[in-house]
């Protein structure tokens, strides 16, 4: 019986995750992003000052290619070209807001999770609820 019961808690609280994930989803406009564009902008999320260079050794493509590629993001308003100041046959690629907030999904997933939590749970239950998760 007790199995039964932490399974439907469990259910309930993965499925508070899950629906924060697609409400955070749909507000960004994801479902315009394939996966692999996704993985993109995680990559250009992850590294500093990536260039059109830098990025077609990573993802082991050539330059043009990157150029495809970074089309097709700008036009979903994901990424943004930016040219170097001191060599202006340099171009920077930057994530947009939109751009950040997409890679950085999982990351705004939780703290909505987070906040409804806080929201509906008093100090003694947060404690409580603290306390049981670092038992895990």
């Amino acid at each position: 019986m007790k199995k039964k019961l932490i399974y439907e808690a469990v259910k309930k609280f993965n499925s508070l995750g899950h629906e924060c994930n697609l409400e955070i989803s749909d507000k960004l406009g994801m479902s315009e992003l394939q996966v692999n564009q996704l993985h993109y902008l995680k990559i250009i999320d992850r590294t500093d000052d990536m260039t059109f260079g830098k990025f077609a050794e990573i993802l082991k493509v050539t330059k043009p290619s990157v150029t495809e590629i970074v089309n097709k993001l700008i036009k979903l308003n994901v990424v943004k070209k930016k040219q170097c100041t001191w060599d202006k046959r340099i171009f920077y690629i930057k994530l947009t807001e939109k751009g950040r907030n997409i890679a950085r999904l999982p990351f705004l997933a939780e703290q909505k999770v987070v906040d409804i939590i806080a929201g509906v749970l008093d100090d003694e239950e947060i404690d409580t609820f603290i306390k049981i998760i670092k038992k895990l």
